[in-house]
């Protein structure tokens, strides 16, 4: 398990609310702090996975434990 800054809890939730919620948070932290989002639904970390790859954002880790995922990211610097 990762340190990070702040967490958030999106099961239940799929697109495009559960990246609403991811982006929402992000916003508000300073750069290179780092979300820990936790979910429960496999396609929606995919969607997550890919639309944070394009991202300023670095996806540092992600797991899979008892049918629930965690996804650590990393807050990029913004212009």
């Amino acid at each position: 398990m990762m340190k990070s800054d702040q967490q958030l809890d999106i099961s239940g939730e799929m697109l495009p609310v559960s990246l609403a919620l991811c982006k929402s948070a992000l916003s508000r932290m300073a750069a290179g702090a780092v979300l820990e989002v936790q979910l429960q639904d496999q396609a929606t970390l995919q969607d997550l996975l890919m639309i944070l790859a394009r991202s300023r954002d670095n996806v540092l880790a992600w797991e899979n434990r008892d049918d629930r995922y965690s996804l650590w990211v990393r807050k990029g610097p913004r212009p």
